[in-house]
C-alpha cells in the first residue's frame, strides 16, 4: 500500500511539472535568463571562406574585406584595453634614499609590475601600423584601372569606415590616457637605472625610444594615428575619389536611415568629418608648388562633393557619443581641416539653433515615445496572444503572418533604437555643455557639474519612464524570440525566394528576347540564393512568361532558415549595383533601357526591405545593441579628467534616477514601477565589462556600488512606506467631532457639508447652461466641443456625487435643456441641431462622399444670424481652465468641416430618443423642400423638348453637339441653379447626413451585439437544460461533458436556475432583433417615399403608345433629371460664380437627391438607359475603339470636339458618382429584404491588411 500511494504521488507531482503557473503580475523589471544565447553569430564566424562555392565576381571585394572585420575585432580589443587602462605608476612607491641592492631591488620589481603595462602600448603600436598598412593596401587596389571598372560592394566601403572609425577612437583615447604617459614615464626612469643589468637591456632600450615616439611625438602631439594613416594615403594618387565615394554612400545612409544600431548611426555620423580631413589637401605655402602639376584638393570646395546634406548632418548632430562616456563635437574635429576658414563656421553649425538644442532634450520627444510605445505594445500584446494560442505550420499559407511578424518585429528594433539614440545624445549633451555656476563653484569636479547639477527633476523623471519604456518593451521582445523565429526565418526565406524566383521572371524574360547583357548578372543573382524544388534549377521559366501572366509567384520548398551572411551580403551587393545609377554610370555594364522603371523600383525596394534581414536573424545580438544603456554608468573618461581614482555615489548617473524615483513618487510623476527598470542599467554596465571589456575590476566597482544603492534604496522605500501609511492610517482614525460635516459660529450650528453642496449643484446648472447657450452661438461644427465639455461635466459630477448629496445629472441636464415638461416639444440642443442642419448645413455646405465631409461652399446663398457667444461666470466653465487652451487647440481641428466625428457626437448628445425625432423634422424639411421646387421643376419641364438619342454613327462631338443645342437654353433660365440646384443639394446633403447618422447607429448596434455575444451559445450545439445553474452558464463546455449524477453535485441548492431561461431567452430575443432590426437610413428611405406621393402622378410618364417605352416623352422625371444632369457642371459666362464650379458649389448631394428620387419612383432602369449624358460616355467609349472608328460621319469643328472631350472627362466623374449613389442606396434596401436567420461574425485577423 506504502509503494502504491508512494507511486500516485510521484506520478501525480510529475504531472505537475507539466502546468503553467503564470503569477499574473505586472511586469516591473526586464527579463533574465539563467542561461544567455543566441541563435545566429553577431558576426561572419567562417570570415566569408564560403564565398568560394558561390562563383562571384566580388571574391577579391569579400576576401579583402574578411581581412578588414579581423582586423577590426582585433582594434576593439585595443579600445577597450585603452579605455579601462588605470595607471600602476602612480600605486608603485617611489625609490628613498636606500642603499644600492634596496633601490636595484625596488627598481626590478618595479620593472616587472609596468611590463604588462608597457607591452599593452606596444601591441597598440603595433595595431596602428597594421591598421594603416591594410588600409593603405585597400586603397591601393581600390585606385587601380581594373578596380574602378568594376563595382565596389557597400560592405567592402562599410569594412574601410569602421577602420577609420576605430583608428580615431583609438587616437583620442591615446590622447586622453594620461596613464599611458605616467606609466611609461616611471618605466622609462626605471629601465635606465637597470639597463646595464638587464641582458636585454639595449634591445629594450631601442624599443623604449620607439615608445616614446608613438606616446610623445614631437611632429604629432595630438592625433599621431590619424596623422599616420593621412600621411599615407596622400601618396596614393586618386585616393580622394574612393573617399569621396564612400563620404558619400555614408551621407547615403544616414539620409536613408539604413542602420538598425545606435553604433552603426554614430559610427557613419563619427565618419564625416574624419573622412573630409582625409579628402583635405595641404595648403600651400607661397612660392610652394603641389608637385608634378597636380591641383591640390580643397574639400570644401570640389565639386564632387555635395556640401548641403553634409551641413544639415553636421548642424542636426553637433554632438555625437564616442565611447563610454566620451563624447565628440563634430565641428572641432572638421575644424582641422587644412583648408578650414573660421568664416564658414555658421554654415557648419557652429552655433546650434533653438531646434537643434531641443532635439537634444528628452522632454521635446518625450510624449511621442509613450504614443509610440503604448501604441507597439497594444498590438503586440495582441499578437502574443495569437502567438500562444497557435502552433507553428511551415507552410506557404503561413508566409502572410510571418510577415506581419516580422514587420512587428522589425518596428519594435527601430523603436528601440531610437529612444536609445536619444538617451544617448540628451546624456551626452549634457557631458559637454556642464552648468556653468555650479562649474566655477569651488570643490566642484567637471562631471559633477555635467551629471549631478545638471538635471532638472522634471528631466529625471522623464530619463527614468523612457528608460523604463525602453527596458520594458526589450524585456518582452527578449521573451517572444523563441516563439517568432520560425516565423522570421520563413519570412525571410520566402522573401529572398520570391524575389529571386518570381520578381525576377519579367527582366529576365525581356533581357532574353532583347538579347541585353544584363541577364548574365540577373542569372547570376538568381544562382546564387535560389532554392529550387527538388534542387532542379527551371531554365526555361523566364522564356515562356508572357506579360499577360502578371505578377509570378514562386514555387519553392518551404524552410525555416536564411540565407547565410555571405550570401546575403554578395546579394544586396548585386542588386545594388544593378538600380544605383552611380554604379552604372561608372561601370557602364548595361544602360537603362536594360532594366525598366519598374524593375528598377523592385530592385531598390528590395534592397531596402533585406537590409533588416541580418538583424531580425540576430534577434539577441541586435535587441541588446538597441537596449544597452551601459554608457550611463561607465565615467573612466572623467575619472582620468579629475585624476581620481572613482567618483562617490552621489556622482553615479544610474544612483542619481533611483534616489529621484523614490524621493519624487509623490510628486508630479508617479514613477516608482519604474525602479526596477532604472536599476537594469547596471545591469548593461555589468554585462559590458564582463563579456566587453573583459575587466573583473569594473565589475567589482559596479558589484560594490550596486551593494550601496540597494542598501540605500531599502532604507528610502521602507522610510516612504512605513510614512505614508502611518499618515494615511492616521487620517483614517481621527475621531467623529473632527470629521463632522456641521461647524459652530456664534453659537449657531451650520451644515457646511449642505452649504457647499448647494453651491456646487448651482455651479453645475450654470455650468451647462454655459455650454448650451455657446453651443447655440455656435455653427454645428462646434458640436465636438459641446459633447467634450459635457462629458467633462459628467464625470466631474460623477467625481463629486460620492461626497456631496447632488442632483443627477441626467436631471440637471433635461431641466437646463428644457427637454421637460408638458409643453416641451424637444430640448434647446435638438432644435438647434435641427436649425444649424436646415438654415447653414443643408444650404450651405457641399457634402464629399469620398471623404464623408460637410465642407462649406464658395457662396453662401443663405447666410445665418447667430446670437452672440455668452461669457462664462466662472473660468472653470465648459472644459475648465487649466485645459481650456489644450481643449481650444484640439477643437479647432473640428471646426472647418462636418463628419462622422460630429455625427457620433450629435448621436451621443442626442441619444436614441432624440433622433427619430430629429430625422423625423429633417425628413418633413426635405418635402417642403421639394414642394417649394416644384413650381421650377414643371416650369423647366414643360420647356423640355422631345428628343430621341441621336445614333452613334454621328461620333462624339454631333451626338454632344445635338444635347448641347437642346438644352443649352435651359441655362438661362436664373432660377435654375440658385433654387433647383440648391434644392437638389439640400435634399441630398439631408440623405447623406441621415446615412452617416444611420453608420454611427449600426456601429453602437454593433458593438451592443459583441457584449451580448458571449451569452449566447452556437446555435448549432446550444440545447437548453431546464436547471442550469450560473457556474453552468459560465463553464457551459465543461458542464455539458459532466454525468448526470455529477452535475447534480455541482450544482448548490440556493442557486438561480432563471438565469439559464434569461440566457435562452436573450439569445431568442437577438435573433429576432436581427431579423427585423432595420436601418435608420432604410426607415428614412421608406417614409421619404411616402411623402413623395403627391409628387408621383407629374413624375411619371403615362403608358406610353407603343406599350413598353416611350423614347420621346418628357414628362418623367428621369428625363427631367437626364437634362439637369447633363447641365450640371456646365458654366456661363454671364453668371456672378462661373470661375467656382458645381460640383465644388453644391458638392455630391446633388447626384445623391436625384439617385434617391429615381430610385423611390421606380425609374433606374429608364435613366440608365435613355440618360443624356451616359449616352454621350457610351458614344465616346464607341468611338474610342479601333474597330469602330469612321472617317466622314460625325465630323464637327474643333471647338465643338474640344468642349465634348471636356464634357466627357466632368461626365466619367459625375457617372462615378452615380454608381456610389445607387451602390448606398441598394446596399440599404437589399439588406432588409436578404437578411440572414443566423448571426455570423468573423474575428478580424491581426496581419490581415
Amino acid at each position: 500500500m506504502e509503494r502504491d500511494s508512494c507511486g500516485i504521488t510521484v506520478d501525480e507531482t510529475g504531472g505537475l511539472s507539466g502546468f503553467s503557473l503564470p503569477d499574473n503580475v505586472p511586469k516591473v523589471q526586464s527579463e533574465f535568463l539563467t542561461l544567455e544565447f543566441s541563435m545566429r553569430s553577431g558576426t561572419n564566424a567562417i570570415r566569408y571562406q564560403d564565398h568560394i562555392g558561390l562563383q562571384t565576381e566580388f571574391a577579391p571585394e569579400i576576401k579583402a574585406t574578411a581581412d578588414v572585420e579581423a582586423l577590426l575585432l582585433e582594434g576593439s580589443e585595443h579600445i577597450h584595453m585603452l579605455y579601462t587602462f588605470r595607471s600602476i605608476g602612480r600605486a608603485v612607491p617611489m625609490v628613498n634614499d636606500q642603499g644600492r641592492q634596496s633601490k636595484n631591488e625596488i627598481n626590478l620589481q618595479t620593472f616587472y609590475a609596468l611590463q604588462p603595462q608597457i607591452a599593452k602600448i606596444r601591441r597598440l603600436m603595433d595595431f596602428q601600423e597594421k591598421g594603416v598598412a591594410i588600409i593603405e593596401r585597400c586603397m591601393r587596389s581600390l585606385v587601380t584601372r581594373e578596380a574602378r571598372e568594376r563595382i565596389v560592394p557597400d560592405g567592402y566601403y562599410d569594412a574601410i569606415t569602421k577602420v577609420v572609425d576605430l583608428l580615431q577612437k583609438l587616437d583620442n583615447l591615446k590622447d586622453m590616457k594620461a596613464s599611458l604617459t605616467t606609466d611609461f614615464s616611471r618605466y622609462n626612469r626605471v629601465l635606465q637605472a637597470l639597463r646595464a643589468e638587464l641582458p636585454n637591456g639595449d634591445q629594450l632600450a631601442q624599443e623604449k625610444h620607439k615608445l616614446q615616439l608613438f606616446l610623445s611625438n614631437f611632429q604629432y602631439p595630438k592625433s599621431l594615428i590619424f596623422h599616420n594613416l593621412r600621411d599615407a594615403l596622400k601618396k596614393i594618387p586618386g585616393h580622394e575619389e574612393i573617399l569621396i565615394e564612400m563620404l558619400q554612400q555614408n551621407v547615403d545612409f544616414i539620409e536613408n536611415e539604413r542602420h538598425m544600431m545606435p553604433d552603426e548611426k554614430y559610427r557613419l555620423i563619427r565618419s564625416l568629418p574624419h573622412l573630409m580631413l582625409l579628402i583635405d589637401g595641404d595648403v600651400e605655402e607661397p612660392g610652394q608648388s603641389s608637385g608634378a602639376g597636380g591641383k591640390v584638393m580643397n574639400v570644401f570646395k570640389d565639386k564632387r562633393i555635395r556640401l548641403a546634406p553634409l551641413q544639415a548632418i553636421f548642424k542636426s548632430y553637433p554632438v555625437v557619443p564616442e565611447y563610454g562616456d566620451m563624447s565628440m563635437t563634430m565641428l572641432v574635429i572638421l575644424k582641422r581641416a587644412p583648408h578650414w576658414d573660421s568664416s564658414m563656421e555658421k554654415s557648419w553649425g557652429s552655433e546650434p539653433d533653438r531646434k537643434v538644442v531641443s532635439r537634444y532634450s528628452l522632454l521635446t520627444h518625450w510624449s511621442e515615445i509613450k504614443s509610440h510605445h503604448a501604441e507597439y505594445l497594444s498590438k503586440f500584446s495582441k499578437t502574443t496572444i495569437e502567438l500562444a494560442a497557435y502552433d507553428f505550420k511551415k507552410a506557404l499559407t503561413a508566409t502572410k503572418y510571418a510577415t506581419f511578424i516580422s514587420k512587428l518585429i522589425v518596428d519594435g528594433f527601430k523603436l528601440l533604437q531610437s529612444w536609445t539614440c536619444k538617451v544617448l545624445e540628451a546624456y551626452h549633451w549634457k557631458l559637454t555643455h556642464p552648468y556653468g555656476y555650479y562649474l566655477g563653484k569651488a570643490g566642484a569636479t567637471p562631471y559633477e557639474a555635467a551629471v549631478k547639477f545638471n538635471y532638472s527633476p522634471r528631466e529625471l523623471g522623464v530619463v527614468v519612464d523612457v528608460i523604463s519604456m525602453i527596458k520594458s518593451l526589450s524585456a518582452i521582445l527578449t521573451n517572444v524570440e523563441s516563439d517568432v523565429a520560425p516565423y522570421v526565418r520563413l519570412h525571410v526565406h520566402h522573401e529572398v525566394q520570391q524575389f529571386v524566383a518570381g520578381e525576377l521572371i519579367p527582366p529576365l524574360h525581356r533581357a532574353q528576347k532583347r538579347k541585353r547583357a544584363i541577364i548574365v548578372p540577373l542569372l547570376k543573382l538568381r544562382r546564387l540564393v535560389a532554392d529550387w524544388p527538388d534542387s532542379m534549377e527551371p531554365v526555361d521559366d523566364y522564356t515562356r512568361y508572357s506579360r499577360q501572366d502578371g505578377r509570378v509567384e514562386a514555387v519553392h520548398p518551404v524552410r525555416v532558415v536564411g540565407p547565410s551572411p555571405t550570401q546575403l551580403q554578395l546579394m544586396r551587393t548585386m542588386v545594388r549595383s544593378m538600380f544605383d545609377q552611380r554604379n552604372q554610370l561608372k561601370v557602364g555594364m548595361f544602360s537603362k533601357r536594360d532594366l525598366e522603371r519598374e524593375d528598377l523600383q523592385l530592385m531598390e525596394t528590395f534592397y531596402n526591405e533585406s537590409l533588416c534581414f541580418q538583424y531580425i536573424l540576430n534577434h539577441a545580438v541586435t535587441l541588446r545593441a538597441n537596449s544597452d544603456l551601459a554608457d550611463l554608468w561607465y565615467r573612466e573618461f572623467y575619472l582620468e579628467l579629475s585624476g581620481q581614482i572613482q567618483f562617490a555615489i552621489e556622482l553615479s548617473f544610474p544612483w542619481i534616477l533611483t534616489e529621484h524615483v523614490i524621493t519624487n513618487q509623490a510628486k508630479s510623476m508617479p514613477l516608482v514601477e519604474n525602479i526596477l527598470y532604472t536599476m537594469d542599467v547596471y545591469n548593461d554596465a555589468a554585462h559590458r565589462s564582463l563579456y566587453v571589456l573583459s575587466q573583473r575590476f569594473l565589475y567589482d566597482e559596479i558589484e560594490a556600488e550596486v551593494n550601496l544603492v540597494f542598501d540605500q534604496l531599502i532604507f528610502l522605500i521602507s522610510d516612504h512606506v512605513y510614512s505614508y501609511y502611518k499618515d494615511n492610517i492616521g487620517s483614517r482614525t481621527i475621531d467623529g467631532p473632527y470629521r463632522n460635516r456641521h461647524i459652530q459660529v456664534l453659537g449657531r450650528v451650520i451644515d457646511l457639508n449642505l452649504l457647499i453642496t448647494q453651491h456646487v449643484n448651482g455651479k453645475f446648472y450654470k455650468d451647462i447652461e454655459y455650454c448650451i447657450k455657446k453651443f447655440e452661438a455656435s455653427e454645428l461644427s462646434s458640436v465636438v466641443d459641446f459633447n467634450r465639455a459635457l462629458q467633462i461635466v459628467q464625470e466631474t459630477h460623477l467625481s463629486l456625487v460620492y461626497h456631496l448629496e447632488l442632483d443627477t445629472f441626467e436631471t440637471i441636464l433635461t431641466e437646463v435643456d428644457e427637454a421637460v415638461g408638458p409643453t416641451a416639444f424637444a430640448g434647446r440642443t435638438l432644435m438647434h441641431v435641427l436649425a444649424s442642419l436646415v438654415t447653414d448645413i443643408f444650404p450651405n455646405y457641399a457634402y464629399n462622399n469620398f471623404t464623408r465631409r460637410f465642407v462649406r461652399s464658395p457662396v453662401a446663398l443663405k447666410p445665418v444670424d447667430r446670437p452672440k457667444s455668452p461669457k462664462a461666470d466662472h473660468q472653470h466653465f465648459a472644459v475648465g481652465a487649466y485645459t481650456a487652451r489644450a481643449f481650444e487647440m484640439a477643437n479647432k481641428l473640428h471646426r472647418s468641416f462636418v463628419g462622422s466625428t460630429h455625427t457620433a457626437a450629435i448621436v451621443r448628445i442626442l441619444g436614441t430618443s432624440g433622433v427619430p425625432l430629429l430625422v423625423n423634422n429633417l425628413l418633413t424639411n426635405l418635402q417642403e423642400r421639394l414642394e417649394i421646387s416644384k413650381a421650377y421643376l414643371d416650369a423647366i419641364t414643360k420647356g423640355l423638348p422631345p428628343c430621341k438619342l441621336p445614333k452613334a454613327m454621328y461620333g462624339l462631338a454631333g451626338c454632344y453637339g445635338v444635347f448641347d443645342a437642346l438644352l443649352k437654353p435651359i441655362l438661362a433660365y436664373v432660377d435654375l441653379k440658385p433654387e433647383v440646384f440648391q434644392a437638389f443639394k439640400e435634399v441630398g446633403n439631408a440623405l447623406f447626413f441621415i446615412r452617416d447618422m444611420s453608420d454611427v447607429l449600426d456601429c453602437i448596434d454593433l458593438a451592443r451585439g459583441l457584449h451580448q455575444f458571449s451569452w449566447i451559445p452556437l446555435a448549432d450545439s446550444y440545447k437548453p437544460v431546464p436547471a442550469l445553474s450560473h457556474l453552468a452558464i459560465e463553464c457551459h463546455s465543461l458542464t455539458c461533458a459532466m454525468p448526470e449524477e455529477q452535475m447534480r453535485c455541482v450544482i448548490p441548492r440556493g442557486a438561480v436556475p432563471e438565469l439559464a431561461v434569461i440566457a435562452e431567452r436573450i439569445q431568442g430575443d437577438m435573433l429576432s432583433e436581427a431579423d427585423q432590426r432595420i436601418t435608420l437610413f432604410w426607415g428614412a428611405l421608406t417614409h421619404l417615399s411616402l411623402l413623395i406621393q403627391p409628387f408621383r402622378p407629374g413624375w411619371t410618364e403615362l403608358l406610353p403608345s407603343n406599350g413598353v417605352l416611350d423614347l420621346e416623352a418628357t414628362g418623367s422625371f428621369h428625363r427631367l433629371w437626364s437634362a439637369l444632369g447633363f447641365l450640371f457642371g456646365i458654366q456661363t459666362q454671364n453668371t456672378l460664380t462661373a470661375a467656382i464650379s458645381d460640383e465644388y458649389q453644391f458638392g455630391h448631394g446633388f447626384f445623391m437627391a436625384g439617385a434617391a428620387l429615381i430610385q423611390l419612383l421606380g425609374q433606374r432602369a429608364q435613366f440608365c438607359a435613355l440618360d443624356f449624358s451616359t449616352h454621350v460616355l457610351r458614344v465616346e467609349a464607341y468611338e474610342s475603339a479601333a474597330a469602330a472608328r469612321a472617317e466622314g460621319v460625325g465630323l464637327a469643328d474643333v471647338t465643338l470636339r474640344e468642349e465634348a472631350s471636356s464634357f466627357v472627362l466632368l461626365k466619367a466623374r459625375h457617372s462615378q458618382l452615380y454608381t456610389i449613389a445607387f451602390c448606398i442606396l441598394d446596399a440599404h434596401t437589399q439588406s432588409q429584404q436578404h437578411r440572414s436567420t443566423e448571426p455570423i461574425f468573423h474575428p478580424p485577423g491581426s496581419y490581415d491588411k
